[in-house]
């Protein structure tokens, strides 16, 4: 029998009894629910629109999402869909979905992948009351209520297990067509280059490269391997949440590092409105950053090839004739140069050894948007962790005036900093900080924290003396010996993260909101303990500087800790440290790289496997803005085309 435990709202409410009954059926099915036993209990029950009335609420924003229940096998929603409202096109990877029409017509599109990273529409369907779709986990389809329709469409969804994100996939633009530089063959003579990621750099990699190769008309055969379903979009670009706004202002967010306003020209051609102050979409980045890469693909000369291929690289290893394999689903790939581009690492679990019970109510990865749309206003909600991705929830769960108080939990309960609302002029710290790093033997943590805390002061402003130390970053992080590296890590680095990555000021006025209304605050502790059913969650906190544990019960725990660290590694990688072709650092932070991010292992650089992005924070310290990032893209590309020239000499 369904329990009030398993009900969405906070305060239970009796189901009527044909949608109880619904549950119910579902709930008997155990921990697995298939694709027949889907059909057959939607296609046989006798659901009426006043079954689920209750649930049925219209959004100007798009579709609405409610939710009947949850628990660890499956989850049930009513959407709501006025006239014109629809879904991106999108699959359900690892789940089933399975929907029945209540009220109303619903149009289905699929679509099929493409060479150059983008979806085509292949067939059109329409479905009518009553009628049943079932969609196994890695279709791509997009649902709408027709614009023409005269009624809200009403559907009942099951999702086996609960889906915690839709894979959105990027659809084919009207009026454009797949460039030819994707459907050519590889000439023989073409050396192979495969970069193993698609967010920020490894898509300004390949864009830099097919621009290169074309202006000297070098052959080159270009694999773009990604896991995530939208080419361009690492998980800061793939919010669809339009709140979610850069932390960079418009006019420092080119992709080039040559071309320093073509952001703020690219989105003001959008819209004129935007300033070089303008804090923009996180959104829009993504489809920024694949409109340049598709120009670059439109241009390549007839000697370049390429394709954005959807996979996940599981291992990487050398074959006897000196070149790379790679180990994808169903087979392998050659390749003469790689590029590791992987982003950051999947989040740990802080509370893997403490947690016991349902894991319905605790969503692991806050990047996965479609979890948190469960959670409702009147629902009260422990966020682990208190930076840049705990105010990312806080924004996307407080769409409706929040009811709940959203707490947020980290080791020193900080929260992060703000950007003026003026721009302010970075200042030049080389008079106090070289004679700091001549320092015999390097400086000391405690020397460089006094020395910046002098500077603030003397400023009265400490952003513009933050901003001035940027181009000297990694020269500090060098100059550090071993042990205070490891210092900085430990004692200085959460202070330094708060104030180096900032929030933009509407965002932060949001927070302060929030606050003031007593519907967010941070506190300083750990959780000790959780235990949970379907109805939420019992955890006991121990704040920062008590001996005893409080318990509080909630209704969600989000994980909001950021990237994981020390051997949590992605599986390509882990193959490459693992076979000797890539050595990890001691601080957990990522690869060991040398000169402009060739792979060191055993003491010798490679020249055919480099890396970019996050995995070369133990050389750079800063190595995940953009700022950083386009230039490492734009020196990457270099260094292939340097290989692939020399190769084609011998």
């Amino acid at each position: 029998m369904l329990t009030p435990a398993m009900l969405g709202d906070s305060i239970p409410v009796p189901l009527p009894p044909r949608l109880a009954d619904v549950v119910d059926r579902f709930v008997a099915l155990g921990p697995t629910v298939t694709r027949r036993d889907a059909i057959s209990i939607l296609a046989s029950c006798e659901l009426e629109i006043d079954d689920v009335a209750r649930f049925v609420e219209e959004s100007p924003h798009g579709y609405a999402r409610r939710r009947i229940a949850r628990t660890d096998a499956f989850e049930m929603l009513v959407m709501t869909w006025k006239p014109g409202q629809g879904s991106v096109p999108h699959d359900h990877a690892k789940s089933l979905c399975a929907l029945r029409v209540v009220r109303g017509r619903l149009e289905e599109t699929r679509y099929a992948p493409a060479t150059d990273g983008l979806v085509d529409a292949s067939t059109h369907g329409l479905a009518s009351e009553t009628e049943v779709l079932v969609d196994t986990s890695e279709h791509i389809h997009g649902l709408r209520n027709p614009i023409d329709a005269k009624e809200t469409l009403v559907t009942l969804h099951v999702y086996a297990p609960p889906l915690p994100e839709l894979r959105r996939y990027a659809p084919r633009p009207d009026g454009s067509a797949l460039a030819s530089v994707f459907t050519r063959a590889r000439l023989p003579s073409a050396p192979t280059v495969a970069i193993i990621g698609g967010g920020f750099s490894g898509t300004m990699v390949a864009t830099q490269l097919l621009g290169r190769a074309t202006v000297e008309r070098l052959p080159m055969h270009l694999l773009v391997i990604d896991r995530q379903a939208s080419f361009a979009e690492g998980p800061a670009y793939r919010t669809a949440d339009s709140r979610h706004l850069l932390n960079v202002p418009a006019s420092n967010m080119s992709a080039w590092p040559d071309r320093p306003s073509d952001f703020y020209d690219w989105a003001r051609a959008r819209d004129p409105r935007v300033e070089p102050s303008s804090f923009l979409p996180r959104k829009l980045y993504g489809e920024y950053l694949r409109s340049r890469f598709l120009e670059c693909a439109a241009r390549a000369t007839d000697v370049v090839s390429a394709e954005v291929r959807r996979d996940e690289v599981a291992a990487v290893t050398r074959t006897k004739t000196g070149r790379y394999r790679l180990e994808v689903s169903g087979g392998t790939l050659d390749a003469d140069v790689v590029v590791l581009a992987t982003g950051h690492r999947q989040p740990d679990d802080p509370l893997a050894r403490v947690w016991s019970g349902s894991r319905a109510r605790y969503v692991e990865d806050p990047w996965s948007s479609l979890a948190l749309t469960a959670i409702r206003p009147d629902e009260s909600v422990l966020v682990l962790g208190s930076g840049l991705t705990a105010v990312d929830v806080l924004l996307s769960i407080s769409k409706q005036a929040r009811k709940a108080p959203v707490i947020a939990v980290s080791r020193r309960g900080l929260a992060p900093e703000r950007h003026a609302h003026a721009r302010l002029t970075p200042l030049d710290p080389t008079p106090w900080l070289d004679p700091l790093l001549a320092t015999r033997g390097g400086p000391s943590t405690r020397s460089l924290i006094g020395a910046l805390r002098k500077a603030a002061r003397e400023a009265d402003d400490w952003r513009p003396v933050i901003d001035g130390l940027r181009p000297h970053t990694a020269r500090i992080w060098k100059s550090l010996s071993p042990a205070e590296a490891s210092r900085f890590v430990r004692h200085a680095r959460p202070f330094w993260e708060v104030r180096r990555h900032r929030l933009a000021p509407e965002i932060g006025r949001v927070v302060d909101e929030a606050i003031a209304a007593d519907t967010f605050r941070s506190v300083a502790g750990r959780v000790r303990r959780a235990e949970a059913d379907h109805e939420g969650v019992t955890v006991e906190l121990c704040e920062r500087g008590e001996r005893t544990s409080r318990s509080m019960r909630v209704h969600w725990v989000v994980n909001c800790t950021g990237p994981g660290t020390g051997p949590n590694l992605v599986p390509v990688v882990r193959s490459l440290v693992d076979g000797g072709h890539l050595e990890l650092d001691a601080l957990g932070l990522g690869v060991i790289t040398g000169r402009d991010g060739r792979a060191v292992a055993n003491g010798r650089e490679s020249y055919d496997l480099l890396v970019l992005g996050t995995l070369r924070k133990p050389e750079l310290w800063e190595s995940t803005a953009v700022p950083e990032l386009r230039v490492q893209a734009d020196r990457t590309a270099q260094l292939v085309i340097e290989r692939i020239r020399r190769d084609a000499a011998l």
